[in-house]
């Protein structure tokens, strides 16, 4: 009967210290070392086969030195299980993971994690200055930290093991990856990405690549370009800028592509053209489909081809006048180029050439061919004008030989003469005329060149008596 009795007492008293492991262990502590030796030595090997009798222990110093341990005295709950000072022997996510930024962008969190301890106690103590280090890849889409400019970077804990890395910013390289926080506890990753959807990557030409206007005219249509990510779709609010670049190439002609020095000129600089108010630059932002617009363009008055550029990027106020300007586009975008050609204006003047006074016998060909350089109003030559050169229909004179093609390939033109003949200016403004034979009346005289409503060239001639 004894012996059964102290059973019952033996696990009426393991069920307490397995409820109220905290109390049981202070209230034992009390006790004078005699009394139910055996049956708290019993007790013990139970708790320590469930892992909780250094708990236990530590209940029974804290309480035989506050000197608790009165039923019900005791704390209860997790706390009650918890060490007076925990150090961490792990490494937890906290912030940051997953998460996604646009390229070349700062992530919104900071990357962040804690030095625990795996009783899920709060650490208090061994975990200031404890280092992570926060690793992302080397190569590929990734990303740097702003401390230290590379990819990794070391951070100490604060006292209560929590690790913040400083600001990641996602590199120009879509994809996803981990970054790695490393500690003597261990490791854990974050999952991250970086994405194109949004981001400025490419430009394209809307309007066209190549536009034409007569000098000191507006082109019809102003510069356009489309602001693609890397996913091809459109970046609504990217600004965009717009350049033009002054001709500086030598005419082939053998002189300038102008002389004038009318409104539009730019000093004999060369072909150019300007937005309003002069600006050589101008910038634009995009709209909802990803279009930037220029404002409208005036040539010169010089003739010619020049460059225009639009670039990712924002200009200065847009207000110098031209003097070579180049593109301050930014990112790695290649830039979208633009021919633009100012056309000369209509005929204005004729120039005759050397040919303008000369002599020879009756029935004889004249030995200088007879030309004029035909310019617009502001100096430029004029290109593809149709000219006429008339020779008398009466008395001395003389007339032009052509030559009219055959129908058939297998034979050879043959010669016409002709009082008139009509031919065009070449790139350079010169009209040349077919060769011209005195006929063979003696005398002066004189063969007009004419080309729209321009004052008609002259050319002084002799047919000498033989």
């Amino acid at each position: 009967m004894e012996r059964r009795r102290e059973r019952r007492v033996e696990s009426q008293t393991e069920r307490q210290a397995m409820s109220r492991p905290g109390n049981w262990a202070r209230s034992q502590a009390r006790r004078r070392p005699g009394i139910g030796a055996r049956r708290r030595a019993r007790t013990l090997a139970t708790l320590a086969a469930v892992g909780i009798v250094a708990a236990c222990a530590s209940a029974a110093a804290a309480g035989a030195a506050t000197g608790a341990g009165e039923p019900g005295g005791g704390g209860s709950g997790s706390d009650s299980n918890c060490l007076a000072a925990t150090s961490p022997n792990a490494i937890t996510l906290v912030a940051g993971t997953p998460q996604t930024s646009l390229l070349n962008s700062a992530y919104a969190t900071a990357l962040q994690v804690a030095l625990t301890n795996t009783d899920g106690c709060a650490v208090d103590s061994g975990a200031a200055g404890v280092v992570v280090t926060f690793t992302a890849p080397g190569g590929g889409a990734s990303g740097v930290f702003s401390a230290s400019g590379t990819n990794t970077v070391t951070v100490g804990a604060d006292s209560s093991g929590v690790v913040s890395a400083p600001t990641f910013t996602a590199n120009g390289i879509a994809g996803s990856y981990t970054v790695t926080a490393s500690s003597r506890y261990g490791s854990v990753i974050f999952l991250l990405t970086n994405t194109a959807a949004g981001t400025p990557a490419r430009i394209v030409a809307v309007s066209p690549a190549k536009q034409t206007a007569t000098v000191e005219g507006h082109y019809r249509q102003a510069l356009a370009a489309k602001v693609l990510d890397g996913n091809g779709n459109p970046v609504a609010g990217t600004s965009v800028t717009f350049t033009l670049t002054a001709s500086t190439a030598t005419s082939s002609c053998g002189t300038d592509s102008g002389s004038s020095t009318g409104s539009g000129s730019s000093g004999g600089s060369g072909a150019d053209a300007s937005f309003v108010g002069g600006a050589s630059e101008a910038s634009a932002t995009t709209n909802a489909n990803g279009v930037a617009t220029s404002p409208a363009l005036t040539a010169n008055g010089q003739a010619g081809t020049f460059g225009a550029s639009a670039a990712l990027g924002s200009s200065g106020d847009g207000s110098e006048p031209h003097a070579g300007a180049t593109s301050t586009g930014a990112g790695d975008a290649v830039p979208v180029l633009f021919t633009l050609s100012n056309l000369a204006g209509a005929p204005a003047k004729l120039t005759p050439g050397v040919g303008a006074t000369q002599s020879t016998r009756v029935g004889a060909r004249f030995p200088v061919g007879l030309a004029v350089t035909v310019t617009d109003a502001l100096g430029n030559r004029v290109p593809n004008a149709r000219v006429s050169f008339a020779a008398p229909s009466a008395g001395p004179g003389g007339h032009f030989t052509t030559h009219v093609a055959s129908r058939s390939h297998k034979r050879s033109g043959r010669e016409r003469q002709t009082r008139v003949a009509k031919v065009r200016t070449n790139a350079c403004g010169i009209a040349v005329a077919p060769a011209f034979t005195a006929n063979r009346r003696a005398g002066g005289y004189i063969v007009k060149a004419s080309a729209g409503h321009a004052r008609a060239a002259a050319f002084a001639l002799v047919n000498e008596a033989p």
